[in-house]
């Protein structure tokens, strides 16, 4: 079945050049990605498209996050979750694709990452343009202190418990070293269910 990529349209302009620019390069990335696994192209041009996309939904998502932190929209702590939960599919993706005993269905891969773009900037995205224009009334001008970033942004009521995390994992007590055990347990347990998660996405339904 060959895939229908979403393309371009004007109804999901925002009025911000840079954010429709990022999004026109998605529509492409993906479009790109899902015809390189329609015509079986060699393993390295699949994960070259696989790193292009995953790559610039980095990209812009961290424009985005800032755009939204500097203008002070209200609901950036959900849009950054919404962000997350993609980066960690497509990484994903890239271990699917590096399996010998599972196949990327291009039909389906298109479909979820088109339905996703189209639905995240027609009902999430455009959420903030009257922020971004100035426009809003309700703007949250402690956002920035509210999320603050160590690696991600992390709300403030989570900080404390985020830097005491760290300074337990750096120290020398004997106790650091069970915390890293079981830190990197409950991690290989929630990659190997978000791995699932993906299969079911993009890959072809297993006998």
């Amino acid at each position: 079945m060959k895939p229908s990529p979403l393309t371009w349209s004007k109804v999901y302009e925002t009025g911000i050049k840079a954010i429709d620019n990022d999004h026109k390069v998605l529509f492409e990335e993906i479009r790109e990605l899902s015809i390189a696994l329609l015509k079986a192209e060699s393993e390295a041009h699949i994960d070259q498209a696989i790193t292009c996309l995953e790559n610039y939904i980095s990209e812009h998502f961290h424009r985005e996050e800032t755009f939204m932190l500097n203008a002070g929209y209200p609901k950036t702590e959900e849009h950054i979750r919404s962000h997350r939960h993609l980066s960690r599919q497509v990484q994903c993706l890239r271990h699917l694709n590096e399996s010998e005993d599972l196949e990327i269905d291009p039909a389906k891969l298109a479909g979820f990452l088109s339905d996703w773009l189209s639905n995240h900037i027609l009902n999430v995205d455009m959420a903030y343009i009257p922020y971004l224009q100035g426009e809003a009334t309700d703007r949250d001008e402690n956002i920035s202190d509210k999320l603050h970033e160590v690696s991600l942004h992390v709300p403030t009521n989570k900080r404390d418990v985020v830097e005491g995390f760290i300074r337990v994992l750096m120290s020398e007590h004997p106790l650091a070293n069970e915390l890293s055990v079981l830190v990197e347990s409950f991690e290989k347990r929630l990659a190997e269910h978000e791995i699932l998660e993906a299969q079911k996405i993009f890959c072809t339904a297993q006998n």
